[in-house]
């Protein structure tokens, strides 16, 4: 289930400005809704004009607020679609040819060269489950002479982020929401330093996505189970692979060029 405008948020996310931003924060919370809305009754909910949210629009790669209505009225029949015809099992397939599309859309070589260049590269998951990816992540790049360091704890990352790394380095982020309260202010810091930062979240609008150098999605979608939410990490450690396999095929490569 590809969330189409919050992909075009995350690549236009610095051209928009705060009332851009406001705008879309009610478009996102409010799809169902907007979809059949004009221009007028958008401009008037969300306390702005016509021209704003045709500006925004025309921002997001849209002829107009036409074309941009249209694409959110077929993004919602889409997710409806596949919540209502996908069984929960069948969901992990769906959810790794997603994350595999997503993969093969990214221009994958910089965040690879990024790898290949960094002194080193440093490691955080937001969660336990995002760290035993990257754990897993680590083992797989050491037999090409990469020993990423997996920070096991805030305070780790904390202390890294003001003494330890450089611009020399890479910090690999990876989170599931892609929230960054609890990140923010150490990512202010790696970006003051000029550090490269590379940021793997769920395919959605979030705020790392927009303030790391390079980006990585996966997709996998909830299931309420008894009132929560179960997620499924295997995108996650489908992504990781399909990196660490980029990076042996760089590698490889470019020892064969040399020979």
């Amino acid at each position: 289930m590809v969330l189409e405008l919050e992909a075009l948020i995350n690549a236009h996310y610095h051209e928009l400005n705060e009332n851009d931003l406001q705008i879309l924060s009610f478009i996102v919370n409010n799809k169902q809704s907007v979809h059949q809305m004009t221009i007028t009754e958008l401009a008037k909910l969300t306390l702005t004009s016509k021209s704003t949210v045709l500006r925004l629009t025309k921002k997001l790669g849209f002829s107009g607020y036409s074309e941009f209505k249209y694409s959110l009225r077929h993004e919602k029949t889409k997710e409806a679609q596949d919540l209502n015809t996908v069984k929960f099992v069948d969901l992990q397939r769906k959810d790794i040819e997603t994350t595999k599309k997503l993969y093969s859309q990214t221009d994958i070589a910089p965040i690879v060269e990024a790898l290949h260049e960094a002194d080193r590269i440093f490691c955080y998951g937001t969660g336990w489950g995002q760290r035993d990816v990257l754990s897993n992540f680590r083992r797989s790049m050491v037999p090409v002479g990469k020993f990423p360091i997996v920070l096991s704890a805030l305070k780790e990352l904390e202390m890294a982020s003001t003494t330890s790394v450089t611009s020399k380095d890479l910090v690999i982020f990876v989170s599931l929401s892609g929230d960054i309260i609890e990140v923010d202010k150490i990512m202010n810091v790696l970006t003051l330093k000029d550090i490269p930062i590379l940021s793997i979240t769920s395919f959605r609008n979030n705020q790392m996505a927009s303030r790391a150098t390079f980006n990585l999605y996966f997709q996998t979608t909830p299931v309420l189970v008894q009132n929560e939410e179960i997620y499924s990490f295997l995108p996650l450690y489908v992504t990781t692979d399909l990196l660490q396999r980029s990076y042996v095929d760089h590698v490889l490569f470019s020892t064969d060029k040399n020979n």
